[in-house]
């Protein structure tokens, strides 16, 4: 039933890479093409329950999706390549990402690596509650970042 399951994930998210966009941007509700949040019914049935990572052929270095319960949920991107629609991705530094999502930011210390300076640098758009961006910084420049629904997306130890 597993091998099945997963089987059926890796044919969704082939399908969804196929047409993707060229330069795979990371929006709050999608990576490039694959729409995060797709329940399993319009995500051609992905895994019903638990949590797990998938990282498809098709999708450029560093790019893994989180699929949860039966739905794709978040995108990790933790290789520079990948930006936001702002031009943020990993390499960028804090004083970009408050220059490109200013007002709507929360700003927070890392969970573990606080005493060396990291944060987390959330994006919470205005006209969308159900997504984010989380930006992890070094106290510099973005180490990685996150594009999902919430809460999954502010998981910090990922499927835990």
């Amino acid at each position: 039933m597993r091998i099945r399951a997963v089987l059926l994930a890796v044919a969704f998210l082939a399908i969804a890479c196929r047409d993707r966009e060229p330069s795979w941007t990371m929006h709050p509700d999608r990576a490039g093409a694959v729409r995060l949040g797709a329940p399993a019914v319009e995500a051609a049935a992905v895994p019903d329950t638990g949590c797990h990572y998938w990282r498809p052929a098709t999708a450029p270095p560093g790019v893994s999706f989180m699929i949860e319960n039966g739905s794709v949920v978040r995108a990790d991107v933790d290789s520079a390549g990948p930006k936001t629609p702002e031009g943020i991705g990993v390499g960028s530094t804090e004083a970009a990402i408050r220059a490109a999502y200013g007002q709507h930011l929360t700003v927070q210390l890392h969970k573990y690596q606080w005493e060396a300076g990291w944060r987390y640098f959330i994006y919470l758009p205005a006209d969308d509650s159900l997504n984010a961006i989380v930006f992890e910084t070094d106290g510099k420049a973005v180490r990685t970042f996150r594009v999902g629904r919430r809460p999954q997306v502010q998981y910090v130890e990922r499927c835990g």
